[in-house]
């Protein structure tokens, strides 16, 4: 069953990593309202990242290296992941920020298919700015790219502006709140995440790790449910279709957790390394 899920893009492959199915890149950008304190934070919590996860599973994983684009470095790591994209490789990106998405676009955006975004988050991230900053990475590449699709999972009613999803429902994006997210409904979500795949040729995945806690300890419900993404990034996987996954977290408690550690288990369980598989 393994087979199912090699690539099949037939490019040169890349010295040393044909035996690996995962490549893990981190990179942490310093934009506003962010402090320059919280940027730090983040980045060195990142740069370390791949040393903890080695902790948990190194045979599946493949160092992708740290990117901060605080040193303006952005091109370096576009090199290096469209290295990744032109192998049997899935590049999962870490990052502080929804927006480091918008690196990535223009290396699989292609004008003759379609490109789907699906974002599993409380938020839209459809801020209309005049350049990149927090909460603005779909606006960006809606506007920026045609033939760019999103759909959102887990969109919370409760905290968004009516004039938010105005502008959702203006820019095209499909989406399920939160409660459409639950448990009980994952058929339902099962059919429309099918539906959605079907009109997309290639698909990147973003994951706002925040969206997996409760607001406050008050309000457990308003978190989702870690095994209903498992079961969405399962689906989207066995389509073939994921070129680039993208997990986004600034704090420690959501870098570094248990829920972190269900979707990377799951992914490596998806994508084992061959030495692991015969």
């Amino acid at each position: 069953m393994f087979g199912l899920f090699r690539r099949n893009i037939k490019t040169q492959s890349i010295t040393g990593i044909s035996s690996q199915k995962l490549a893990l890149l981190t990179v942490s950008e310093h934009l506003k309202p962010m402090t320059q304190v919280d940027f730090e934070i983040a980045d060195q919590s990142l740069e370390e990242f791949f040393d903890w996860l080695s902790t948990l599973d190194k045979s599946s994983w493949l160092n992708g290296g740290h990117f901060s684009f605080n040193e303006n470095i952005s091109g370096k790591f576009q090199l290096h992941l469209s290295q990744f994209l032109g192998s049997d490789v899935l590049p999962v990106v870490m990052s502080n920020n929804c927006e480091s998405i918008l690196y990535s676009l223009p290396l699989l955006h292609s004008p003759r298919k379609d490109l789907g975004i699906v974002h599993i988050g409380r938020q839209f991230e459809l801020k209309a700015s005049l350049e990149p900053d927090k909460g603005s990475a779909f606006h960006f590449a809606l506007s920026r790219y045609n033939e760019c699709r999103l759909f959102c999972l887990g969109i919370d009613s409760a905290s968004v502006e009516d004039r938010a999803v105005e502008y959702a429902e203006d820019m095209g994006c499909d989406w399920m709140t939160l409660e459409e997210c639950a448990f009980s409904h994952r058929f339902q979500v099962k059919q429309q995440l099918a539906s959605y795949l079907a009109h997309c040729e290639d698909v990147i995945v973003n994951i706002d790790l925040a969206c997996l806690y409760p607001v406050s300890r008050l309000e457990r419900g308003s978190a989702l449910d870690v095994q209903m993404v498992s079961r969405m990034l399962r689906q989207m996987l066995v389509s073939g279709k994921v070129r680039q996954i993208q997990l986004v977290g600034y704090k420690d408690k959501h870098l570094y957790s248990k829920q972190t550690q269900t979707i990377l288990h799951e992914l490596a369980q998806m994508f084992p390394s061959s030495t692991r598989a015969a």
